[in-house]
C-alpha cells in the first residue's frame, strides 16, 4: 500500500510539472480555440447605393456562409462610425473592428503612404488592379500593419476626373483660368497651383454649395462621387482625366483579428478577397454608367489622348522628388517600377 501511495504521488507530481512547464504549454493556454462565434462592426463612409458598401456587405454575407452564421459582420453605411480618417484610427487602436478606406487618409498614419498619391501613375483599373496585387500593394499594406492596421484586400476607391464651366480641360495650360476645388491633398494642391490654378482645398460636403454660389468654377473628383454627390448640376465640362488612382483597403482590427483562431482568420482573409473582387467590378461599372450619366445630364466630355496623358504626365515629374522626401527612394523606386511610370 505504502509503494502504491508512492507511486501515485510521484505520478501526480510529474503530471502537474508537465503541466506547468515549458513555453509550449503556455501557448497552448492562450491559443483562440478554433469554432468560436464572433459579431463584428464593418463601417463605410458611403451610403446602400455605393460599390463600397455592396464589397462591405459582400464580406459579411461570404463570411456569414464559410463559417455557417458562427463569424457575422453587421455593415454601418453612410458614416454612421466616423468619417474616414476617424474610422481608420478606430480599428488602428481596435474600437472599430473592420473598415472598408480610401487612400485619401493613409498617409495621416503614415507619410510613406504619399507614394500612391503620384499624378498619372497609373490610367485604367486593369493597370491598378496588377499594380495593387503586386510588390508595391504589398508593401503599401505591411506600411499599414506596422502601424496596426491589417489589410485583407485591396477594392477601387476610384480614378479622379476634373469637371469645371470654363473649357474642356485638354491641356495643361487650360487650368490656368480656372478656379479649382481640390481634395485635402498636398500633393494635388501642389500640382494644381504649378499649373496656375486658383486652388482651394475643401472637404466634401462644401463642394455642391461652393460650386452653386461661383466660390469655384470646377472640382477634382472620382465620376462615382461627382455623380452621386449631384456635382454635375452646376458643370458644363467633364474632363475624363485618370490623373490620380485612389484604392480602398478592406481591414481588419489587431484585436479583432486576434480573436479568430487561424482556421478563421484564413477563412476571413479568403471573404475578404472575394469580396473585393465584386466591389472591384461594383466600381468599373459605375464608374461607366456615372460618366455617362453625367453626359446625358449636357456635361461635355474629353477623354484625354495618349499624346494628352504625356503632356499631363511630364508636369507631374517635379512632384515625385516631393514624394521621395516623405515616402523615401527604396518605396517610391519600387512603386515606379511596378506602375511602368518613366520619366
Amino acid at each position: 500500500m505504502k509503494k502504491y501511495l508512492l507511486a501515485l504521488i510521484l505520478l501526480s507530481s510529474i503530471i502537474v510539472l508537465a503541466a506547468c512547464g515549458g513555453d509550449d504549454s503556455e501557448d497552448s493556454a492562450t491559443a483562440v480555440e478554433p469554432g468560436g462565434s464572433h459579431e463584428f462592426r464593418a463601417g463605410v463612409v458611403v451610403g446602400d447605393w455605393s460599390p463600397h458598401y455592396e464589397g462591405a456587405q459582400a464580406w459579411a454575407d461570404s463570411i456569414g456562409e464559410k463559417t455557417d452564421g458562427r463569424i457575422q459582420i453587421t455593415v454601418f453605411p453612410d458614416g454612421q462610425l466616423g468619417g474616414e480618417r476617424e474610422m481608420l484610427e478606430a480599428v488602428q487602436n481596435g474600437s472599430l473592428d473592420i473598415g472598408l478606406l480610401s487612400s485619401a487618409v493613409y498617409s495621416a498614419f503614415d507619410p510613406k503612404m504619399t507614394a500612391l498619391d503620384i499624378p498619372f501613375l497609373m490610367s485604367t483599373f486593369e493597370e491598378a488592379e496588377a499594380f495593387m496585387d503586386g510588390p508595391a500593394g504589398e508593401e503599401f499594406a505591411s506600411i499599414l500593419l506596422d502601424n496596426g492596421i491589417r489589410t485583407l484586400a485591396w477594392g477601387h476607391n476610384d480614378f479622379r476626373v476634373i469637371t469645371n464651366n470654363v473649357a474642356a480641360v485638354e491641356s495643361p495650360e487650360v487650368l490656368s483660368s480656372i478656379k479649382m476645388r481640390v481634395p485635402e491633398s498636398k500633393v494635388l494642391a501642389d500640382w494644381y497651383t504649378e499649373l496656375g490654378a486658383q486652388v482651394t482645398p475643401m472637404p466634401f460636403p462644401d463642394i455642391y454649395t461652393a460650386l452653386q454660389q461661383g466660390v469655384v468654377d470646377g472640382q477634382d473628383n472620382g465620376p462615382i462621387l461627382s455623380f452621386a454627390g449631384k456635382l454635375f448640376e452646376h458643370q458644363s465640362y467633364l474632363t475624363v482625366s485618370n490623373h490620380q488612382y485612389s484604392p480602398i483597403g478592406f481591414f481588419i482590427s489587431e484585436d479583432a483579428w486576434a480573436k479568430l483562431s487561424e482556421e478563421d482568420q484564413a477563412l476571413m482573409e479568403e471573404a475578404a478577397q472575394e469580396a473585393a473582387q465584386i466591389e472591384r467590378e461594383a466600381i468599373r461599372n459605375f464608374n461607366e454608367v456615372a460618366i455617362s450619366s453625367m453626359e446625358e445630364a449636357g456635361l461635355e466630355t474629353y477623354y484625354l489622348t495618349d499624346e494628352d496623358r504625356a503632356k499631363f504626365k511630364e508636369t507631374s515629374h517635379p512632384f515625385i522628388d516631393q514624394i521621395r522626401s516623405e515616402a523615401g527612394d527604396e518605396l517610391v523606386d519600387l512603386v515606379l517600377e511596378e506602375a511602368g511610370y518613366t520619366q
